[in-house]
């Protein structure tokens, strides 16, 4: 689906039906795949998108084109799914 361009993180901001479709097609197949497609492009690429400025700009073409991978970390204070008080730390080691 990247390799055939059907459709681009790009799509949040111009026409987002467009890869709400690509991924309500790909859970018909396969909804495994759909969901890292999801956390590929919605969650990390949507989260770059939404929050980008013109420097982040160079990267929506390799988030598309899956040279840039990303992830979607996520804590829950307690268990189950408590959306509410979720959170998540990030700890910069500049050793590493």
């Amino acid at each position: 689906m990247a390799a055939a361009k059907i459709f681009s993180v790009r799509d949040f901001l111009t026409d987002p039906h467009n890869i709400y479709a690509a991924h309500e097609m790909c859970a018909m197949v396969d909804g495994a795949l759909a969901i890292k497609l999801t956390v590929q492009f919605n969650l990390f690429g949507g989260s770059v998108v939404a929050l980008s400025t013109k420097r982040h700009e160079h990267m929506f073409d390799k988030i598309d084109d899956l040279s840039y991978t990303g992830c979607f970390c996520l804590t829950e204070l307690g268990y189950g799914n408590n959306a509410v008080e979720m959170e998540t730390t990030a700890t910069y080691d500049a050793k590493s």
